[in-house]
């Protein structure tokens, strides 16, 4: 288990399919196109692929936990 933690707003998603196309193994849509997170605790070998994930989002419906400040954490 990796020190990363990933969650996704649906409600704000817009169905841009960034996310998949960038890390298939955490993200995937549902039914209408909207996000799901399909590995909340993806490996820390992942980090820099979700860091673009995340950084490529039109709506920051990506959240990240454990990124450092430099690389776009999104921790309160």
């Amino acid at each position: 288990m990796g020190s990363l933690r990933v969650s996704a707003e649906r409600e704000t998603c817009v169905t841009s399919s960034l996310c998949v196309y960038r890390l298939p193994q955490v993200f995937d849509q549902d039914e209408e196109g909207r996000v799901v997170v399909l590995d909340d605790r993806p490996p820390d070998t992942l980090r820099d692929e979700l860091r673009r994930a995340w950084r490529g989002c039109p709506t920051r419906s990506i959240q990240v936990e454990g990124l450092s400040s430099e690389e776009g954490d999104t921790t309160p």
